[in-house]
């Protein structure tokens, strides 16, 4: 073969290469879900954003995350740094997305780009369980699905659970991570929203020598700028004596997910024994990963938890 063969067949594989590369790449659509308030019952919009791979599968299998008491699903799970050293990235979205999974979060209402009402107590775990409902019923028709597979994180891992006590049919598997499964105590609030204030709501949820340079920071500004202010439905929620979820009532394959360190939500809570025991499934599992806190999956051993969860999601 001549040099200029050669050069010409070069130039034809890094062409291929690249259109590979560009057909790989992810992409991100944002939906608007119709819902209903919960302080009127009056329709309202929900922030739906979907991440997948633009030559992903159409067929391909479908995740829902849901996020906490005080900051919305995008800021959660799909923080946009840059990778570190090895390449991985600190957006869950991407990473399960990059696996040619399609991947969406939402954002309750009175959370981050979805419509706001004047009732933060209304935002209770049962209204964010019905904005679950209403983000499923539009994945399912969108995406022509049966069930679809759900990961919650902190409070999310309540409205998941309690939407997946009400709607089993509708789920396929369960990630309940980082969840607090005991009663609550203590008095309710009587504001209606609560600030959101770094050292309150974010730097707890980390361990920073355990936490890559400038990923707290960045987590911390997204977060403040997305949600300014919570709803304080959940707080009155957990003020209750009674556990939100009932275990025996879960019946979808659940796995419980848990930084060793998580001082937010702890694995030596007293509950958390007895409501593993309980989930009315055989299919289960609990897995605590080192060095973790409660913002594991954003934390230096997130790689830990993208393998679980993705070895989860392929069963």
């Amino acid at each position: 073969m001549s040099i200029r063969a050669g050069l010409v067949v070069l130039a034809c594989l890094i062409a291929a290469a690249s259109s590979a590369r560009a057909d790989q790449a992810i992409e991100g659509t944002e939906h608007k879900v119709p819902g209903i308030s919960a302080a009127d019952g009056k329709p309202l919009s929900l922030d739906l954003w979907e991440k997948r791979r633009k030559d992903a599968d159409p067929k391909a299998r479908v995740v829902l995350l849901a996020h906490g008491a005080t900051i919305s699903g995008r800021t959660d799970f799909d923080l946009q740094v840059p990778p570190d050293k090895n390449g991985l990235p600190y957006s869950l979205m991407d990473e399960l997305a990059s696996h040619g999974y399609d991947v969406f979060s939402l954002d309750y209402q009175n959370y981050g780009r979805s419509d706001h009402h004047p009732c933060g107590l209304c935002v209770t775990t049962q209204a964010a369980a019905n904005d679950i409902n209403a983000a499923v019923d539009y994945i399912r028709k969108l995406r022509n699905v049966d069930k679809v597979d759900l990961l919650g994180w902190s409070w999310g891992a309540s409205t998941t659970g309690l939407f997946a006590q009400q709607h089993p049919e509708k789920v396929r598997r369960l990630i309940q991570y980082a969840a607090c499964v005991q009663g609550g105590g203590g008095q309710a609030p009587q504001e209606q929203f609560r600030k959101t204030e770094l050292a309150k709501c974010c730097q707890d949820d980390f361990i920073l020598e355990f936490t890559d340079p400038g990923v707290y920071e960045a987590y911390g500004a997204a977060a403040v700028k997305s949600d300014p202010q919570a709803p304080n439905g959940v707080r009155a929620d957990f003020a209750t004596k009674a556990a939100i979820l009932d275990p025996k009532q879960i019946k979808v394959p659940t796995m419980m997910i848990y930084g060793a360190l998580d001082s937010s939500c702890t694995i030596t809570q007293e509950a958390l024994p007895g409501y593993f025991r309980d989930l009315a499934t055989l299919d289960k599992q609990l897995i605590i990963v080192p060095e973790g806190g409660h913002a594991l999956l954003l934390m230096k051993m997130r790689g830990k938890f993208f393998r679980e969860v993705l070895k989860w999601l392929e069963m």
